[in-house]
């Protein structure tokens, strides 16, 4: 059973340049952060150095050396098994919290009904690897429009980033047991919350995602054309959708009775695409996913 209380839980690998500054942006938040575990991946820099110098100074802090690395996947269960509180927060190595992060998205979760799956998550800054802003709102960069998703819009793409989420007990007995078909944690997550639990969005960046990607422009990135192009290279493929078809088939053996008579019905659908044409593929995606964009 969960205690009340708050964990953060992030997984590390080979995180030297960057892991330090994110920490003290976990450590110095407005309200007390009752444990930090931190599961390094069988990182061969000076991580695990740093990370011990951290838990020496602050007695919150928890490490994990994995003796052998375990991927990210099984290192993140690994870690939500551990966390011990009902609220929890998940952290990327490289980015940085606003301090008022956690403060702003408790508030909000009091309110949640803790016998149902809950998701809380904002939007972003980007930086890049000099701590330089690129843009205030990574929703507008990458062409995002939260308010827009619903259960059966996410089942064509995912609009929920993990480092800016907030998690609760029930959400967490549900991850434990997520199938290898899942794409994305996070976007499993959106799935579940959207589909039978709670959510809430906060309309405000609360973390300062580090994007790595070089001699690439803001304009590039969130332009028109860049975006045409994506989308003309998904819909070249003939596997287009299978994925994703893949994950909502192993969603609906797990949840299907979970799901409003509605939700069924659209779960059920969007399966059946399984070896359709590619151009019926293609039209229920644009007429479904373009919502999401801005």
């Amino acid at each position: 059973m969960n205690k009340i209380g708050i964990s953060v839980v992030l997984n590390s690998f080979n995180g030297e340049k960057y892991i330090a500054k994110q920490l003290d942006s976990i450590i110095n938040q407005t309200i007390l952060i009752d444990e930090i575990i931190v599961l390094d991946d069988a990182s061969v820099d000076n991580t695990l150095e740093i990370l011990n110098t951290f838990a020496t100074k602050y007695s919150n802090i928890h490490i994990c050396n994995n003796n052998q690395n375990l991927g990210l996947w099984a290192s993140f269960k690994r870690g939500l098994e551990l966390a011990k509180y009902i609220y929890l927060f998940l952290a990327d190595q490289d980015d940085i919290w606003a301090l008022d992060k956690v403060e702003k998205m408790i508030k909000i979760a009091d309110y949640e009904n803790l016998n149902l799956p809950i998701l809380i998550y904002s939007d972003l800054k980007v930086i890049n690897e000099c701590d330089e802003l690129i843009h205030n709102s990574f929703w507008e960069l990458a062409g995002l429009n939260p308010k827009a998703a619903t259960f059966h819009r996410l089942m064509y793409g995912n609009v929920v980033t993990g480092c800016a989420s907030l998690i609760n007990g029930k959400m967490k007995e549900y991850l434990l047991h997520m199938p290898e078909e899942v794409i994305m944690h996070d976007h499993w997550i959106a799935l579940i919350a959207y589909g039978f639990g709670q959510f809430d969005i906060i309309d405000e960046p609360l973390v300062n995602y580090r994007s790595h990607l070089q001699a690439v422009t803001e304009k590039s990135r969130a332009g028109f054309r860049w975006k045409l192009k994506k989308q003309l290279s998904q819909f070249s493929n003939d596997r287009f959708l299978e994925k994703e078809i893949k994950q909502m088939r192993a969603f609906g053996e797990l949840y299907l009775d979970k799901l409003s008579n509605e939700n069924r019905m659209h779960l059920l659908q969007f399966i059946s695409l399984s070896g359709k044409s590619l151009l019926r593929k293609k039209m229920l995606s644009l007429t479904r996913f373009r919502n999401l964009n801005l």
